[in-house]
């Protein structure tokens, strides 16, 4: 996640395939992604919706920047010397 949010900072993807790219691994299920699956859901309903492409490129922006931000949490707790 934190990878693909660098790689969209980076330029290497639009907005909208990181945002694709998140729901389509994680869909709803994680809280970290939630936002960022949401805003997909809205790039799908622009004609709907209230929000600008731009206005959602913008969210999701922010979101990457948050994601490639958070700090790494092993996925096992390490042992420390007594």
């Amino acid at each position: 996640m934190r990878a693909l949010a660098r790689r969209m900072l980076a330029g290497e993807l639009s907005p909208r395939e990181f945002t694709f790219r998140i729901h389509q691994h994680h869909g709803h299920e994680l809280a970290l992604t939630e936002q960022l699956a949401e805003l997909d859901d809205e790039y799908d309903t622009l004609e709907y919706g209230d929000k600008t492409a731009a206005q959602i490129d913008a969210e999701v922006t922010a979101e990457a920047r948050r994601l490639a931000a958070h700090p790494h949490v092993p996925a096992e707790p390490t042992d420390t010397p007594s």
